[in-house]
This record gives structure tokens, C-alpha cells and sequence, in this order.
């Protein structure tokens, strides 16, 4: 089982704040993903979008996840490789917060098939 979710969690993303790009990358990695947000671009009323590659596409349903810096789980979104989400949603649910984590997590479209959940580090958000 632990190769299915390895290979299961490979693929590219590339992260966007207000149609800027602000990572675009195919490695997890917790140091290098790490990006600063301006006051200025935090308070603009456009979109945080995720665009997930899958390298097997239709295997596996994917979800995003947004934690706070105490790694509280603060909005999920499911079954998508893409989503956009308005920064003033952000803004509500991160007020006060200094940092936000995304994570990525998959589950098998087929409900009798078990896997072991891993949630992959995709970018953290550092708010200015």
C-alpha cells in the first residue's frame, strides 16, 4: 500500500495569488515553499488559486487543506485538482494568523479500496 499513496501523490502545482504566480513546482519541500505575502497583495480583492497536475489523472480524489501556523484546520476544499478561493474568504478565516499552510491529500475513488492518508506540504503563505 505504501507505494500506491506514494505514487499516488506525485504530480506538479502551481499556486497563484490575484493571477500572479507565486509557486510553481513538482517537490515537497517545507524550507524552499515557503513564500512572503505583502500587506499590499493581501489586501487586494482577487483569488487564491491551486492547480494541482496529477501524473495519473482520475485515480484518486484530491483535497485541499488550509491550516493556520498551530496547525489548525481551517477550510477544506474536496474532490478537485483546481480551486480558486477569494482572498477576502481568506482574510476572514485567517484573521489575526500569521501564517497560511497548504497541504494536499488524496483518497481513492473507490471506497473498498484502503489507503493510507498522507498529507502533502504544497506551499505556506507568509503574511506581511
Amino acid at each position: 500500500m505504501a507505494a500506491v499513496t506514494i505514487h499516488a501523490q506525485t504530480g506538479s502545482w502551481k499556486i497563484k495569488l490575484n493571477n500572479k504566480l507565486v509557486l510553481a513546482t513538482a517537490n515537497e519541500d517545507e524550507v524552499k515553499n515557503v513564500k512572503k505575502i505583502t500587506a499590499a497583495e493581501w489586501k487586494k480583492n482577487g483569488q487564491l488559486e491551486i492547480h494541482f497536475t496529477e501524473t495519473d489523472p482520475d485515480t484518486w480524489y484530491r483535497a485541499f487543506r488550509f491550516n493556520d501556523e498551530d496547525d489548525n484546520e481551517l477550510l477544506v476544499t474536496d474532490s478537485s485538482s483546481m480551486v480558486k478561493i477569494p482572498v477576502s474568504k481568506l482574510r476572514a478565516l485567517f484573521k489575526g494568523k500569521k501564517k497560511i499552510v497548504i497541504y494536499t491529500t488524496i483518497s481513492p475513488r473507490d471506497p473498498n479500496l484502503a489507503v493510507r492518508i498522507r498529507r502533502v506540504h504544497l506551499c505556506t503563505l507568509r503574511l506581511q
